[in-house]
């Protein structure tokens, strides 16, 4: 079975950032299951026109669509896979259980209020997907992407109506994974708020990998 590590946390607590930096130091495959699915509706694929008013809804995909958009996401010499975003219901819980070596689970502990403020900030650039924070990670030039020079926008999810939607779903499907997990005794909570930098070392002291 392939290796796999898991973020878990309500929208705007950095899963993307600690998945995308523990990427960097271990090799390991960042899947990031909201990317997968917004591809989908870029692309324009019967996929993506099928969950198309579900993202923008803030609603969650059904499972089906998310188990086969990460059998078809992995590469072929993959080592290990970093989810972020996965799982959210105690199904998929349980496939990834059944699919893959859970090494270690990471619950990013943050605040409801601090968190839809977190949100409320994002925006994300139209052509190279490069993420911001208006108030944590601005662009250098107001609504310009850093890297390619692209427009900066508000994803649909990140709506006012689809913030408080994806919100409530978390705390009716997803939350209740921390004790799941922590029956496996693979969970580790860590303090959302503190820096990228403190959280990261953390997880570097925290994780063992051969």
């Amino acid at each position: 079975m392939i290796d796999a590590i898991v973020f878990l946390g309500i929208q705007g607590s950095g899963k993307g950032t600690q998945a995308k930096l523990l990427e960097q130091r271990t090799g390991f495959q960042h899947v990031n299951i909201g990317d997968l699915l917004r591809e989908q509706v870029s692309l324009g694929t019967d996929i993506g026109d099928d969950v198309k008013s579900t993202i923008q809804k803030g609603e969650l995909a059904p499972n089906e669509v998310v188990f086969g958009l990460i059998d078809g996401s992995l590469k072929a010499d993959c080592r290990g896979v970093i989810f972020d975003g996965f799982p959210r219901t105690l199904t998929q819980a349980r496939y990834l259980i059944d699919h893959y070596n859970l090494v270690r689970v990471y619950y990013l502990d943050l605040k409801k209020d601090e968190a839809i403020q977190r949100i409320h900030g994002r925006r994300v650039c139209s052509q190279c997907g490069t993420n911001y924070h208006m108030l944590h990670h601005p662009p250098k030039k107001e609504g310009i992407c850093d890297l390619c020079g692209g427009k900066l926008i508000t994803r649909d999810d990140d709506s006012p109506k689809a913030i408080q939607r994806r919100v409530a779903a978390f705390f009716r499907k997803t939350y209740t994974l921390r004790s799941f997990f922590q029956d496996k005794g693979v969970l580790k909570n860590l303090p959302a708020a503190k820096s990228i930098t403190e959280i990261q070392n953390m997880i570097l002291e925290d994780i063992k990998l051969d």
